[in-house]
C-alpha cells in the first residue's frame, strides 16, 4: 500500500470519528439515547457509573484489539486503534459542549443523520 493511500485512509478514519463524536456527544448522549454496539455499552456505563464515554470505549476495545492483532493483522489493528482513540478523544472533548437540542425525538433523528454521514468518509478501494 502506498503512503498517499494510507494517509487518505487515516484522514478519512479521523474525520469519520469526529463526525460520529458530534452525533453522539451533541445529540444522543445528553438526551440519554444510545447508538448501539460498544458505544451503546459505553453510554450505559456513562449513566450508571459516571465513567466518561470515551474512556469506556477505549477500555472495552482493549481485548478486541489484542484479539485482532492475531486474527486480522497489524494493518487493521493500527487503523482501528487510530479510529478508536480519535473517537474516544473527540467524544470526551465534545461532551463538555452544550447539546444542540434537548428534544429527545429531534436528538434521535439528528444524531442518526449525523452518525450516518460518517459512512461517507470511507474510501472505496
Amino acid at each position: 500500500m502506498n503512503i498517499k493511500k494510507l494517509a487518505i485512509e487515516i484522514i478519512g478514519t479521523i474525520v469519520g470519528a469526529f463526525i460520529m463524536a458530534v452525533g453522539v456527544s451533541l445529540f444522543l448522549l445528553p438526551n440519554q439515547l444510545s447508538s448501539g454496539g460498544i458505544a451503546g455499552i459505553a453510554t450505559i456505563t456513562y449513566y450508571l457509573l459516571n465513567i466518561p464515554m470515551g474512556t469506556m470505549i477505549l477500555l472495552i476495545n482493549v481485548p478486541l484489539f489484542l484479539f485482532s492483532i492475531y486474527k486480522i493483522g497489524k494493518s487493521f489493528f493500527v487503523k482501528s486503534l487510530i479510529g478508536t482513540i480519535a473517537l474516544s478523544a473527540f467524544i470526551d472533548f465534545l461532551d463538555k459542549l452544550e447539546p444542540l437540542t434537548n428534544d429527545r425525538f429531534l436528538a434521535c433523528i439528528y444524531g442518526g443523520i449525523v452518525i450516518g454521514l460518517r459512512y461517507s468518509t470511507y474510501i472505496k478501494s
